[in-house]
Order: structure tokens, then C-alpha cells, then sequence
């Protein structure tokens, strides 16, 4: 299946993925190729891309996931990047990052 990750300033596309595994504000979900259709709004969580040769990982921060049931996996997501890349406490509601704090 395609899976797409998409946010205003770049497109990430994975043509060969098995299996994606995000989380919703509902709870952990996992699709598979030409399964179900389903649109799902995502908390910020990891998005898991099972490839054919092994796996991804990225972090999104909202947005949505919709799977047309055939082969296309879209989220849509306003900020997207590698989890190491994240400040953990950017998300947290306070405010507060760590190059700021004293």
C-alpha cells in the first residue's frame, strides 16, 4: 500500500509499505492493505511504516488519518519529523521548552 504523511512544508511517501500502526484519541489502531476505509483523528504519537525491508518511525503532531480501503494511507498533520527530533516538552500545554528554561 502507499502510505503518504503530509504537513504544509513537506510530503513524506512510503510506496511498499505492509502495515501502518498510529495512535487516535480513541486508542492504538493498525491498518492493513485494501482493508476496511476508515478517517481517524490522531493524537500526537508515533506513526509506524512496516516496510518490505524493514520499519520507520515518525512523529506527527495532530491531524488526520484517512484510508480509502483500497491501496492510499493519507495523514494529514501539521508538524511531522523523526521522534528524536521532537522537545519533549513543546506538546506538554505549558509552553515551557527546554533551550528556554532556567
Amino acid at each position: 500500500m502507499k502510505v503518504r504523511i503530509v504537513t504544509p512544508y513537506r510530503i513524506a511517501e512510503f510506496p511498499n509499505a505492509q502495515f501502518v500502526v498510529f495512535r487516535t484519541v480513541e486508542g492504538e489502531m493498525g491498518v492493513l492493505d485494501k482493508r476496511a476505509p476508515i478517517i481517524a483523528k490522531l493524537a500526537i504519537c508515533d506513526v509506524r511504516i512496516k516496510l518490505d525491508n524493514g520499519e520507520e518511525v515518525y512523529r506527527v503532531v495532530d491531524g488526520f488519518i484517512h484510508c480509502d480501503g483500497k491501496s492510499n494511507v493519507v495523514i494529514l498533520t501539521e508538524e511531522m519529523g523523526r521522534p528524536e527530533e521532537f522537545d519533549p516538552h513543546k506538546y506538554l500545554g505549558n509552553g515551557v521548552s527546554v533551550k528556554n528554561a532556567k
